[in-house]
């Protein structure tokens, strides 16, 4: 897009997302749900990637996923209108007259080689499920019962697990990387957007919430866990935006290393910080009624989501150093003539 069409459709998600954000748990109710899944379709964001050549770059849909983390919404923008789509795109925009959100494995973490149960994440108004193969056989499923999780703003099904699942393109090995690049890259968007939204609520509430005749910002303390809690949404901010850059600008390879590099990140800062934020609240950030507890559980179960650091860091270190004996300079002598 340019710049101009971008700020206009990042200003419209924000005016979105302002309207329908929920600030209690007990907010969060089907009609709801529906009202503001309706008026982010109205945006059409699906359209975004579903055409070739995309009509956003891979860092716009980032920083929209950037956005989207910092409310606490019920609405599917991952699933829905950035994953699945990009999905369809790379297997070559087959016609479907569903729309489809992305299955994982029952633990959120991208299917792996056995054979597990699945689930339909971030589901609200799909009506099918895109389960990527490790071998890179795309299939199409229906959905089935809730799933509750421990994020209470996203919705969860279970996928039929009785083989009906149709097979709809297979991911070359380069597009196979792409996708895993591309997921992972959004997902820690999101992470990021709300990492950094609650610390700038915890900042605000150290300005105004007065102790001993003083607001608690002025406290040494509490400014330095702030200023830790800066700090770390800064380097994950850097390392996701940074990797959304490398998805339009690098090869395969080089893409999905920094992905992984990035949402590696994001699974230890983001949740470092928001646990900061959360103990510059104190004692009221521990009530269901606070807005505190959708942040962090948004947080949390975004570590383990598609990858989680466990599952990231032994490969970087052997992607790593092989890259870096690449870039080398030869060990030889040089001959003298």
């Amino acid at each position: 897009m340019e710049p101009e069409e971008f700020t206009l459709v990042r200003d419209a998600l924000r005016s979105f997302a302002a309207r329908h954000r929920v600030d209690r748990a007990d907010e969060i109710e089907p009609r709801a749900r529906t009202t503001a899944q309706r008026a982010l379709d109205e945006l059409g964001l699906g359209e975004l990637r579903l055409a070739s050549p995309p009509a956003a770059t891979a860092q716009e849909c980032a920083l929209l996923a950037e956005e989207h983390g910092r409310q606490p919404l019920t609405t599917s923008l991952l699933g829905t209108a950035l994953l699945a789509p990009e999905l369809l795109r790379l297997l070559g925009n087959p016609a479907s007259a569903s729309r489809p959100t992305l299955a994982l494995a029952a633990d959120l973490r991208f299917p792996g080689p056995y054979r597990s149960p699945l689930v339909a994440w971030d589901c609200a108004a799909a009506d099918s499920a895109l389960c990527v193969e490790p071998d890179g056989t795309v299939r199409r499923t229906g959905l089935g019962p809730p799933v509750r999780t421990a994020d209470l703003l996203r919705d969860v099904r279970a996928v039929p697990d009785d083989g009906s699942g149709e097979v709809v393109g297979r991911l070359g090995p380069d597009d196979r990387r792409r996708w895993q690049s591309y997921a992972l890259v959004v997902v820690a968007a999101e992470l990021v957007g709300a990492a950094h939204a609650f610390v700038q609520l915890s900042t605000r509430y150290a300005r105004d919430r007065r102790q001993f005749g003083r607001p608690i910002g002025s406290f040494q303390a509490v400014q330095h866990l702030l200023a830790d809690a800066r700090v770390l949404v800064e380097a994950c901010t850097s390392a996701t935006r940074y990797a959304a850059w490398c998805l339009d600008h690098e090869p395969p390879d080089g893409a999905l290393t920094a992905a992984r590099v990035a949402k590696a990140e994001v699974n230890t800062s983001a949740v470092e910080a928001v646990y900061a934020g959360m103990q510059v609240f104190g004692g009221i950030a521990q009530t269901w009624e606070h807005v505190a507890h959708l942040y962090l559980r948004r947080v949390l179960v975004g570590t383990r989501l598609l990858a989680t650091t466990d599952d990231l860091l032994p490969v970087l270190a052997e992607e790593i150093p092989s890259a870096a004996a690449e870039d080398a300079p030869s060990a030889e002598p040089e001959v003298t003539r």
